[in-house]
């Protein structure tokens, strides 16, 4: 289809739709260049209102994404046909490199973390649903992030205590940065009363947890 690398530059240029077969036929030093040069449209979505970083972020392109993403007139709060944002899609990465790009996004002034898809979820709603408890931990980072309701927050700290994949220390630290994350941020009443109780009893939370006992934690969480 394509004979030189050219050639594809030159055919964005006159369809520009035309970055998305690009993008499937995985010639991302193209895209690269053409974002190098100034000729991608960040903005520009495919038939199912993806945009270019998104898509990016599909076919794993970490570096590139980050790279596009500090272009200032992205439009980070750009929703596709399911109501997602870029962090919606982000939120069912659980690797090493999407909790990178989470801390880029974060960076972005102008992003809206509490936005809820088509579906009424947010991007935590969205990794919890897949137990992608790095990067929903690297969303709770983020101050502006306020939408987390009672059955949210609770699942959260289940899904740490609960994990298989954390060993004792982690599920206590991890425990202990999510409830310190809550605490600056303005929360509904019932959320917030939940918090202070588990920050006010994490000694003997942490004590427990240490001798495999979760007991004070799931009745502090059932008993709201």
């Amino acid at each position: 289809m394509f004979n030189n690398e050219q050639q594809m530059i030159s055919v964005c240029k006159e369809d520009p739709s035309m970055i998305f077969k690009i993008i499937n036929k995985g010639y991302f030093e193209v895209v690269e260049k053409m974002a190098e040069e100034n000729d991608l449209d960040v903005n520009l979505v495919d038939g199912v209102g993806n945009d270019i970083v998104t898509r990016l972020l599909k076919a794993r392109q970490y570096d590139l994404v980050v790279q596009l993403m500090k272009k200032k007139n992205w439009n980070v709060n750009h929703k596709n046909q399911d109501g997602n944002t870029f962090g919606h899609v982000l939120a069912h990465d659980n690797s090493i490199c999407a909790v990178k790009v989470v801390e880029q996004l974060n960076k972005k002034k102008n992003y809206s973390p509490n936005i809820r898809n088509n579906k009424g979820e947010t991007i935590l709603n969205r990794a919890l649903s897949c137990n992608y408890l790095c990067t929903a931990i690297k969303f709770m980072e983020d101050k502006r992030f306020t939408s987390i309701d009672l059955p949210t927050f609770k699942s959260l700290c289940k899904a740490i205590i609960h994990s298989r994949e954390y060993g004792k220390y982690t599920k206590i630290n991890t425990l202990e940065i999510v409830v310190e994350n809550m605490e600056k941020k303005e929360l509904d009443s019932n959320v917030a009363d939940l918090v202070e109780e588990l920050s006010d009893n994490m000694d003997t939370i942490k004590r427990d947890i240490m001798n495999n006992d979760s007991r004070l934690l799931d009745s502090l969480i059932n008993s709201y």
